[in-house]
């Protein structure tokens, strides 16, 4: 069958002379390719924009992640002065209870910090690309939201969390409603340690790249620079506020220590430890005497005031050193006997009933009661070694210790083992013959 013509005749149809050009057809269609390569062009350019400014977003975030600030010093101290046991290959680095509510933060390894409420589960993330390098975490006391301090290589970050605190509210909504503010001072880099005052508004700071203790008040954008002793140029590995908050203990990187009276109009700081290098330090809750063990030795020493100033209205106070205890070889009330060595740090019970110690070489927590005469004196009686309640494979020891409050009364000791798991234990005593009673019937 031959192809047909008929459902096109027009093919065969003679052209008329008056008949428009079948390009017209063309040219008009080729005005709207125009403006549609005139639309594609303008999509593009704004493409390329919003990919330009993609890329120069994550390449500043690049420089903030892979660039350290710029100073003198090396990282590696920080393994050496820190508290934390393993500071550079422990899971979890630092531990910190809030002062008024039940909440708990920890420090994590890749400088993450997780905020627990009272039944720890679903931790709230945190986390920036500015917290590098991080050292400690504090609560700030009577604040209205979720407030706290995050120490690390570029000074400190200051988080809140854009809601009133409520205690009783589940963490996980606060997910993704925190702030962050970077506070900054030059050569305040690599913080080591800090502390708040008591109501909260002045956050007291030390640094490896700075010989000066800051003192910032972060609701009216100020600091001011404490000067420390002339004779002492280097940083401070340790502040620890007196429960009175009216000393504040000063602990040098390299030798001595210091007490600034904070009610004093100077702020100067007096010298009362000359040689050694302070290790770990704690203050009892009557607030008169400070318990410290130093770098290389295996003993615990108290320095106590000699409470004259308060009776003669004497303006300086005399701070006197004794050694309490040798922690080379240790036997419990029950007769336990283990050798525990130097101390790495130690935590002091909310009610200054117990003292707890890590040691460097050692893989269980030591603890003791406190027996603290009114004469400023003070006794540890050791009651027992607390292992690891679970099994790992590796070396397992504890790598960071503190107490918090569970409820009432009713405290509880935290550890974090440098595996990552965290170990809770209670403690019911509510004074000193109470806890010895208990644990002599072990």
């Amino acid at each position: 069958m031959e192809p047909s013509n008929e459902a096109f005749p027009e093919a065969n149809a003679p052209i008329c002379n008056n008949q428009q050009p079948r390009r017209v057809h063309f040219e008009r269609n080729n005005a709207d390719i125009g403006n549609q390569t005139e639309q594609l062009l303008d999509l593009l350019w704004y493409l390329a924009n919003k990919c330009w400014q993609w890329f120069r977003q994550k390449l500043e975030q690049l420089k903030r992640l892979c660039f350290r600030p710029k100073c003198n010093i090396d990282p590696e101290i920080l393994e050496r002065i820190s508290q934390t046991r393993g500071w550079k290959t422990s899971a979890i680095r630092f531990i910190e209870f809030h002062p008024n509510t039940s909440l708990m933060a920890l420090l994590t390894n890749d400088d993450v910090v997780l905020i627990f409420n009272k039944n720890c589960d679903c931790p709230t993330k945190i986390q920036s690309l500015k917290q590098k390098d991080t050292t400690c975490v504090a609560f700030r006391p009577w604040s209205q939201t979720c407030e706290f301090a995050v120490g690390c290589a570029d000074g400190i970050c200051l988080w809140w969390d854009s809601r009133r605190l409520n205690a009783n509210s589940n963490i996980r909504h606060m997910m993704g409603t925190h702030q962050l503010q970077v506070l900054e001072d030059k050569g305040h880099n690599y913080v080591t340690t800090m502390q708040w005052n008591e109501d909260g508004t002045i956050l007291v700071t030390a640094a490896l790249g700075s010989s000066h203790i800051m003192l910032w008040k972060p609701d009216c954008q100020q600091k001011m620079r404490l000067i420390s002793n002339p004779e002492s140029l280097g940083s401070f590995s340790l502040l620890r506020f007196s429960p009175d908050f009216q000393e504040l203990f000063c602990a040098s990187c390299h030798a001595g220590a210091s007490l600034c009276q904070l009610n004093s109009s100077d702020w100067k700081l007096k010298q009362i430890i000359g040689q050694q290098r302070i290790q770990t330090a704690v203050w009892t809750t009557c607030g008169s005497i400070l318990l410290f063990g130093c770098y290389g030795s295996t003993r615990v020493y108290s320095c106590s005031s000699d409470g004259e100033d308060s009776v003669f209205l004497r303006p300086q106070s005399q701070w006197r050193v004794q050694l309490i205890m040798d922690l080379q070889s240790v036997t419990t009330l029950a007769g336990q006997q283990r050798c525990c060595g130097e101390p790495q740090c130690l935590a002091m019970d909310p009610l200054g009933i117990f003292m707890a110690s890590i040691f460097k070489e050692q893989s269980f927590v030591l603890l003791s009661i406190l027996n603290t005469s009114r004469w400023g004196t003070v006794k540890l009686l050791p009651v027992e070694f607390i292992d690891c309640d679970m099994y790992m494979d590796g070396d397992q020891y504890p790598a960071y210790l503190a107490f918090g409050v569970l409820e009432g009364e009713i405290r509880m000791l935290m550890i974090a083992w440098n595996s990552g798991y965290i170990q809770r234990y209670d403690i019911r005593a509510r004074c000193f013959k109470e806890a010895k009673w208990a644990f002599s019937k072990i």
